[in-house]
Parts: structure tokens; C-alpha cells; sequence
């Protein structure tokens, strides 16, 4: 799992249904609580009498610089109330102001929903911060904040009004006071990106590229709105430093456990295969990481010395698959495309960053050659069990454009272990033998 993963990606999803209306609380789209509201057909929901007429909000309803209206209708004195990246826990009911028609509720179902305030319309998300725990109160959100990003396809923005009452306040982990901006006694990793400890390790020993570690994040943007967080989904992430960005490789290889550090990246510098991350906000980012364990792997083949050109000796393929036999194995049958193989294998990209290895793990890799890429489909059918060969790949016969796909042309050395032969009733007759 890469970070564009562990960004990309990373919002709270709950799914409700009538019979003829799906409402979604992803924060991409939707009102103010990134609910996307289908309109046709008409929806059945149950329709609720608002407690405030919709149409013309009471006197002593608060209005501010933004638009948003609310009105208290019950107030808790000593509670917290929610600040900008928490998850509320709240019950809800939201009408259209123009038609009263009560478009969603979730009153009476026996659970709060749960609502990260970080990924909501801006109008929901200042309303929140002035709703405390225990209390109820009526928004009104004009379309020009009460929707995140384009209001869903098919309808016509407007004010949108809802009942809300704060049952529960999940924290988020606090914005550092220094977010977008590093102080000057900052450290330096060696890509000169600034960093400092916020909490020293309790390990001795610091993560390998090829180590399995478990570790937290927390990551905001420049003006404080927090965007990822295993912390907040209380799921650490379990990864292998080779397998993120390059950037997210440095970090975990620079930590011992139990350490956590904070550094400032700028956007452009977190690329997956060259490609901005899915969802990732510009600017100077800020993210906090904690290294909980670090499991030691077995060490991976060095990258090859010609790992970005192949050699003048190196043999090709009709489809220009490039390759040199390292170690000659014993045997006549090779795999055909409907069969398995078992095999022990690395990759590089022409820089020489390894992004995979069965070796690692020490588990080979088991698969059938009509499910891999044109690169290995062409290539292992050359070999015999006990063969070990290094193969280059164009781009073209390996990941060319796939997100999250290391890019270029690609170095494998792969060693094949066994051949699972297709079942025969899989397996295409002879030429001679086919029905005509």
C-alpha cells in the first residue's frame, strides 16, 4: 500500500438506502455534509415538520460573514465544541429550503453519523465549530457554501436547512503551531528536507528500505486543514518503505521506533511514478509520523550496475523484450501462457530504485503468465526451471501510464522455481487438432 493510498485517498464513507434515493456521505461531493442526493426518481423519505419555518429564519438567528444562519435551539454551557479537523458524531435532518421537502434523516436509526469536519463544504464545517457536544441548532447553507466543490450532477444549487444535534466529538490529533512553515532550528535530512523530533525513539536501530514497518500519520495542508490521518481511522499502516514515494521512503528509513518526528514537504515532491498524488492539496505540507515497530526483512539483490540501459550482449525478443541468462537451469519444459509458475524475483527502475521483491519476504511469487504484464509474458517462456534471467523492459510491455505503477522501462532479474502445468481440459489443442 503506497501513500497515494495512505492520501489518496482517505475519507470516511458511510452508505445509506431507500428504496429509490442513495445518499453518500463522501466528502468529494454532495451538500454540506457531502451527502450526494439523487433526484430522479423522486425520492421516498419519510418527510419531517421542520421545528423553525425553512423559509424565513428567526430573529435572533446568527448570520455570518460567509452566509451560513444558525439558530441554537437547545445550549449546553460548560461542553467543547468541534474544531476544523474533528469527526462529529451528530444526528440529522436536511430540507430544501425552497420546497420544505425533508431530502434526508437519519433520526431514529438508532446511530449517529459520523462526520469528519476536515473533508466537509465549508459552510457545514464552520457551522459545526459553533454547535457544542450535547446541543442542537438549525443551519442554513447557501449554495455558495453549503457544497463541496459543484453541487451534484443533476440538481440546482440552493439553500439547503438542517437540524442538528452534536452527540459526540471525536478529536483530532492538535495542528502544530509551526504547520507550513518550518522553524529555523529545523533538522535536515539528506534530500535537505527540513524535519524535527517531536518524540525521540525508544529503539536504537532505524528501518531498512526492505523492512516491514507499522507506523501512524497525520498530514496537513498550509493553512491547517488536515487531509490524511491513520491516526483518526485508528488503522496504522503496515508497509515496506520501498513500496511509497520516494519522499515517504527517506522518512521511514530515517526513524527508529517509537520515534515521531514532524517535516515540512513541499506538494511537488510527493509523485507517485511522476504523477501528483490522488486528492493531494498544493502548497508546503505538514505531516507528523510515528514509527510504532520495524520488522526486519531479508535484504534484496543489489540494483544491477546496468540496471538503466541493457547491454550490448543482452538478447531481445520479437516484441522487444531485452534479456541475459545469469544462472542456466536443467530441463526442456518451459511454461506456456495458460500455466503457473513459482518464482523468486526484483525489480528496478532505471534509477535503480528497487519497488519490488518476492526475496524481501523470502516467498515466491506464484501466478499464471496470462495475468502479468506483456513484458513477463513474452519473457518467461523462455526459461526452465532452475533459470535465472535478467530481463529489461520496454515501458510499452510493462506499466506505461497505470497509476500507482512504477513507470519506464523496467530491470527484473527472476529466477523460476516451478512450472504448475494448465489442466489439460485448459489447455488449446494442438493446431492441427482444432475444429475448423
Amino acid at each position: 500500500m503506497r501513500l497515494a493510498v495512505l492520501l489518496s485517498a482517505v475519507v470516511l464513507v458511510a452508505c445509506q438506502r431507500t428504496d429509490e434515493k442513495k445518499i453518500t456521505t463522501n466528502a468529494s461531493a454532495g451538500s454540506g455534509t457531502g451527502i450526494t442526493v439523487q433526484q430522479n426518481p423522486p425520492p421516498k423519505v419519510e418527510q419531517l415538520k421542520p421545528p423553525i419555518d425553512l423559509q424565513s429564519p428567526p430573529i435572533d438567528a446568527v448570520r455570518t460573514k460567509t452566509g451560513l444562519i444558525y439558530k441554537k435551539l437547545t445550549k449546553v454551557d460548560d461542553a467543547p465544541a468541534p474544531k476544523r479537523n474533528d469527526t462529529v458524531m451528530i444526528v440529522y435532518t436536511g430540507w430544501r429550503q425552497t420546497t420544505g421537502e425533508t431530502f434526508y434523516s437519519n433520526r431514529g436509526k438508532g446511530q449517529p453519523m459520523a462526520l469528519p469536519l476536515s473533508n466537509t463544504a465549508p459552510g457545514f464545517t464552520e457551522a459545526m465549530q459553533l454547535v457544542k457536544k450535547g446541543e442542537k441548532a438549525m443551519l442554513w447553507l447557501p449554495p455558495e457554501i453549503g457544497y463541496k466543490g459543484a453541487p451534484p450532477e443533476g440538481t440546482t444549487p440552493e439553500t439547503l436547512v438542517y437540524e442538528v444535534e452534536v452527540v459526540d466529538i471525536v478529536p483530532a490529533p492538535p495542528v502544530p503551531e509551526d504547520v507550513g512553515k518550518p522553524p529555523a532550528s529545523a533538522l535536515k535530512l539528506k534530500s535537505g528536507l527540513p524535519y524535527v523530533v517531536v518524540k525521540a525513539g525508544t529503539g536504537k536501530e532505524k528501518a531498512r528500505y526492505f523492512d516491514t514497518v507499522t507506523f501512524n500519520y497525520t498530514a496537513w495542508d498550509v493553512e491547517g486543514r488536515m487531509f490524511d490521518s491513520t491516526e483518526m481511522r485508528k488503522r496504522p499502516a503496515t508497509v515496506p518503505p520501498y513500496r511509497q514515494t520516494p519522499v515517504m521512503e527517506e522518512l521511514l528509513t530515517s526513524m527508529t521506533g517509537g520515534q515521531r518526528i514532524r517535516v515540512w514537504v513541499p506538494s511537488e515532491r510527493m509523485q507517485q511514478s511522476g504523477k501528483p498524488l490522488p486528492g493531494m492539496p498544493e502548497g508546503v505540507l505538514t505531516y507528523e509520523l510515528e514509527m510504532s515497530t520495524i520488522e526486519k526483512g531479508n535484504a534484496p539483490p543489489p540494483a544491477p550496475r546496468e540496471v538503466g540501459k541493457p547491454p550490448a550482449d543482452a538478447q531481445a525478443t520479437p516484441q522487444g523484450v531485452r534479456y541475459k541468462v545469469l544462472k542456466a537451469g536443467k530441463g526442456a519444459t518451459r511454461p506456456g501462457l495458460k500455466d503457473s509458475v513459482r518464482v523468486h524475483y526484483t525489480g528496478w527502475t532505471t534509477d535503480g530504485r528497487m519497488f519490488d521483491s518476492s526475496i524481501v519476504k523470502n516467498e515466491p511469487a506464484e501466478f499464471s503468465l496470462g495475468g502479468v504484464i506483456a513484458g513477463w509474458t513474452e519473457g518467461l517462456p523462455l526459461m526452465v526451471v532452475g533459470d535465472k534471467y535478467r530481463f529489461w523492459i520496454p515501458e510499452e510491455l510493462a506499466y506505461k501510464g497505470a497509476m500507482g505503477r512504477p513507470q519506464g522501462m523496467l530491470t527484473f532479474d527472476i529466477e523460476l522455481l516451478e512450472i504448475k502445468m494448465a489442466a489439460a481440459a485448459e489447455v488449446d489443442p494442438a493446431p492441427e487438432t482444432k475444429l475448423q
